[in-house]
């Protein structure tokens, strides 16, 4: 076999035409080179909103600034936001398209607050009301607050309860350790011990 038909297209075409692919039967992909590369562009400009802009060769970029693919201008790279990712340091979007962005990625995943919850924690805004409401709106270790806060285990990312505000800071400044927070509770329940069989030897009363 020496050529292959265009899914999308319909013709047939050399088999260099088409890329590689472990998944085909044949070992080639389903759609030619040129086919593939259109799909790729609709599937980036559904998620990001639209077509990008094309960089015109005859465009002049003066030094100071910078060319945004987005709206395909030219503007002060004080327009443009800070990205340590980036070689020169620098966003590839400038400022207004780089909100346009993220507002898009939020939408995409069902609003501000599921893109947090998922980018941090893994689960969506319907799973941590859910939670909340297993919980009784508590805080699930004090049960005694209001939950606010995710609690997650470090190491693993697994998310264990929502916790209050004191309880979620408490775990965290004794470092998530099951012994450090014991050796705490010895600690509190020795001293209190002492308090109660009477004044410590040289203390004032």
């Amino acid at each position: 076999m020496d050529s292959k038909v265009c899914r999308d297209c319909g013709h047939a075409r050399p088999l260099t035409d088409f890329t590689k692919n472990s998944n085909s039967r044949d070992g080639y992909a389903f759609y030619c080179r040129d086919h593939a590369r259109r799909r790729h562009r609709a599937s980036r400009d559904r998620r990001t909103g639209g077509p990008r802009a094309r960089f015109a060769r005859d465009t002049v970029v003066p030094v100071g600034s910078k060319w945004c693919p987005d709206c395909g201008t030219v503007k002060e790279l004080s327009a443009f936001g800070r990205n340590a990712g980036n070689k020169s340091g620098i966003n590839s979007y400038c400022k207004p398209c780089h909100n346009a962005r993220g507002r898009t990625s939020k939408e995409a995943v069902g609003g501000e607050r599921t893109y947090h919850l998922r980018r941090r924690y893994g689960i969506t805004a319907a799973q941590a009301d859910a939670m909340l409401a297993d919980q009784g709106g508590l805080c699930g270790l004090c049960r005694a607050a209001p939950a606010a806060h995710v609690d997650h285990d470090h190491a693993t990312g697994a998310v264990r309860d929502l916790l209050c505000f004191n309880c979620n800071g408490g775990l965290g400044q004794f470092k998530d350790d099951p012994a450090l927070l014991r050796a705490a509770a010895r600690y509190l329940e020795a001293h209190r011990a002492g308090q109660l069989a009477g004044p410590v030897p040289g203390q004032r009363r």
